[in-house]
C-alpha cells in the first residue's frame, strides 16, 4: 500500500445550508438563508458570495438579516485654517468661555 503524503491527502467539506422547505419553493436561486450557528461557521464564504452580488440572509429567530457590501465612505475634508473664524463675535467667545468655566467644578 503506498505512503500517502498530507499534500496527497484532499479534505475538501462543502458549505452546507438551509435547504428549502419542500412546502416553500425558492423564490430565486440567487437568494440563499443560513441559520446563525451556519452562517458564523461560513462567514468568509457567506462574504464572498455576497461581494459577487448574491443575496444572502442570516436567520435568527423570526428575525431576518441580509448581508450585504457597503460602499467605502468618502474622507471627512480638511477645513482650511480660520474656516470658522467668522462664525462667532468676540462677545460670544467671552460668554461661552465664561460658562464654561462656570460650569466646571473646583477638586480640592
Amino acid at each position: 500500500m503506498p505512503r500517502l503524503t498530507t499534500l496527497q491527502i484532499g479534505y475538501i467539506q462543502p458549505m452546507k445550508h438551509n435547504s428549502p422547505s419542500p412546502r416553500r419553493p425558492k423564490a430565486s436561486r440567487g437568494v440563499e438563508s443560513f441559520t446563525l450557528i451556519r452562517a458564523k461557521t461560513y462567514l468568509g464564504r457567506l462574504i464572498e458570495k455576497a461581494s459577487k452580488g448574491q443575496t444572502v440572509y442570516i436567520v435568527r429567530g423570526q428575525q431576518r438579516f441580509l448581508v450585504q457590501e457597503v460602499p467605502p465612505i468618502d474622507p471627512i475634508p480638511i477645513r482650511p485654517a480660520g474656516y470658522f473664524a467668522n462664525c462667532y463675535s468676540k462677545a460670544e467667545i467671552e460668554e461661552e468661555n465664561r460658562l464654561a468655566k462656570a460650569s466646571v467644578k473646583l477638586r480640592n
